[in-house]
C-alpha cells in the first residue's frame, strides 16, 4: 500500500515538474540584445516620419480663439480604483474630491483642435477606440483630438481586460463608454464657447517636488510647463504640465481622488483663473517627494509658489501656427522581462494584455510644441528634446498617456537595474527609450518645417 502511495505521488511530482518544463519551453525566451538600428520597424518608422516632412499642412490665421469646459466624471455609484495592482479591483471608498474631464478647443479659423485632459490614470484605450468611432458625429476625429491623463492612481477602472481588469477591476463596457460620453461632452461645450485669445507660455524650474525615482542621483527634469491664456472677456484659463509621479497616495487610500494635481488646480482657480488644466508629463523615472494627503497639499504649494515668482517669464506667442499629427507608431516584439535576462513569449503577454494600436501625437501651436506619448516617458529624455526646440526657436512639452499603453519608456542605462518600471513594466527591450527619443526628435523635425 505505501509502495502504490509512494508511486502515486512521485508521479504526480514527476507530472507537474513535466507540465512546468513544457510551460517554460512554450512561455519563456531569453531577451533578445539586438541593436533596434538594425530593424525592419526602425526603418519603417524613419521612412514614415520623412513622408511626413514633406506635407505642409502648418496653418495660420490672424488670432486665435479658444474655448474651456470642465465636464463631471465622477460615477454615481462607487466603481474599482485604477492605479495600484495590489488594491485587486477594489471599490472607492469614498469621494475625497471628484474627478472630471477638462477641455480646451483651439482654433485659427483654418484649424481646429481639442486638447482633452481626464482626472484618470491613463486615456484607457478602449475609450480611445469608442472615440474613434464617436468623435466625427461631433465635428473631431481623434487626429485633431490631442488627449492626456493626470495619471492619478486613486482614480476610477473597470476599462481594462485580462491582467488589466484584475488588478484595476473587471472590464465594464459602461464605464468605458461613460467616459468616452464625457469626453465627447466636454469638448462639444468647450467648442461652443470659443472667443478670440492670446496665448503666454513659460518653463519653469521646480526642484523641490520632483525626484528620479529609480536611482538617487539620477538626472531629473525639473520644469514645469505653462500654457496661460488670455480671452476677449477678460477671463483667464492655464494649462500646468509636471514631471512628477501622481502618486503622493498610498495603495491603503482607497479614496477617489485627483492627487497632487487636484490640489493644483483647485488652487490656481481659487486664485482667478476661470480655468485650470494639468497634464501629465514624462513621468517616467519620476515621483513625488511628498506623500500622503498633506503630500498633495505639500506639492500644490511648491508648484503655485515658485509659479507666482516666476510669473514675469510668461511670454507671448508670436504667430497661430496650429497644426497636429496623430501617427502610428512601430515597435518591436515585446519582451516583458521575468529576470534580467528572460522574457515570456509576446503571444503570452498579447493574452494577458490584448493588443490596441498605438500612437504619437504631436501639436504645434505658435512656437510651442506638444508632443503625446502612449507610456510613461522617462523625464531623463526630455533635456535633448528641448535643447533641439530650442535651436528650432521653438519650446518643446513631452505628455504622457495619449490613448495607447506601452508601459515605461526609460534610458538604456536603466535597462538592467531591478525596478519596478525598468523590469516589470519596460516592455519593449533594451534601446526602446532610445528609439522612442529618436521618433519624438523626428516629430519635432516635422511641424519646424
Amino acid at each position: 500500500m505505501i509502495k502504490k502511495i509512494f508511486k502515486a505521488f512521485l508521479f504526480i511530482i514527476l507530472f507537474a515538474i513535466g507540465a512546468l518544463l513544457l510551460f517554460v519551453l512554450v512561455s519563456v525566451l531569453p531577451i533578445d540584445r539586438y541593436d533596434y538600428h538594425e530593424s525592419p520597424f526602425y526603418h519603417t518608422m524613419n521612412d514614415r516620419l520623412d513622408s511626413l516632412k514633406k506635407v505642409k499642412s502648418i496653418t495660420t490665421g490672424s488670432t486665435f480663439s479658444i474655448g474651456y469646459s470642465k465636464v463631471n466624471l465622477t460615477p454615481d455609484h462607487r466603481i474599482s480604483l485604477a492605479g495600484y495592482g495590489n488594491r485587486k479591483g477594489a471599490l472607492y471608498s469614498s469621494v475625497h474630491d471628484s474627478i472630471y474631464v477638462r477641455t480646451m478647443v483651439i482654433s485659427n479659423k483654418n484649424t481646429r483642435v481639442a486638447i482633452v485632459s481626464a482626472d484618470l490614470l491613463i486615456i484607457p484605450p478602449t475609450v480611445t477606440a469608442i472615440l474613434e468611432r464617436e468623435l466625427p458625429s461631433i465635428g473631431f476625429t481623434l487626429s485633431n483630438t490631442y488627449l492626456n491623463a493626470i495619471h492619478t492612481h486613486n482614480s476610477i477602472g473597470n476599462w481594462g481586460k485580462g491582467v488589466v481588469g484584475f488588478m484595476y477591476g473587471s472590464y465594464d463596457d459602461s464605464i468605458v463608454h461613460f467616459i468616452a460620453d464625457k469626453i465627447k461632452a466636454s469638448i462639444l461645450l468647450a467648442s461652443k464657447n470659443a472667443i478670440p485669445s492670446t496665448i503666454k507660455t513659460a518653463h519653469i524650474p521646480v526642484k523641490g517636488p520632483v525626484r528620479n525615482r529609480i536611482k538617487d542621483d539620477g538626472g531629473v527634469d525639473s520644469i514645469l510647463h505653462v500654457v496661460e491664456v488670455h480671452r476677449e472677456d477678460s477671463s483667464k484659463l492655464i494649462v500646468m504640465s509636471y514631471t512628477a509621479h501622481a502618486t503622493c497616495l498610498y495603495s491603503r487610500d482607497w479614496e477617489l481622488s485627483r492627487d497632487y494635481p487636484g490640489v493644483l488646480v483647485d488652487t490656481l482657480e481659487k486664485q482667478g483663473y476661470a480655468f485650470a488644466m494639468f497634464m501629465a508629463g514624462a513621468v517616467g523615472s519620476h515621483g513625488p517627494t511628498q506623500s500622503g494627503w498633506a503630500g498633495t497639499e505639500w506639492m500644490s504649494h511648491a508648484i503655485v509658489s515658485k509659479f507666482e515668482k516666476q510669473k514675469s517669464t510668461l511670454t507671448s506667442l508670436r504667430d497661430s501656427s496650429l497644426v497636429m499629427y496623430r501617427i502610428p507608431l512601430e515597435l518591436g516584439k515585446a519582451q516583458v522581462k521575468i529576470s534580467e535576462d528572460w522574457k515570456v513569449r509576446p503571444w503570452l503577454f498579447r493574452a494577458a494584455f490584448g493588443y490596441s494600436p498605438n500612437y504619437l501625437t504631436v501639436l504645434r501651436i505658435g512656437e510651442l510644441v506638444l508632443i503625446g506619448t502612449p507610456c510613461d516617458y522617462s523625464g531623463e529624455l526630455t533635456p535633448e528634446l528641448y535643447a533641439a526646440a530650442q535651436k528650432k526657436n521653438l519650446q518643446v512639452m513631452v505628455t504622457s498617456f495619449n490613448g495607447g499603453y506601452i508601459g515605461y519608456i526609460t534610458p538604456l542605462k536603466y535597462y538592467d537595474v531591478d525596478h519596478y518600471e525598468t523590469r516589470l513594466m519596460n516592455w519593449y527591450g533594451p534601446g526602446s527609450g532610445e528609439y522612442m527619443q529618436g521618433c519624438l526628435l523626428g516629430l519635432l523635425d516635422v511641424v519646424s518645417n
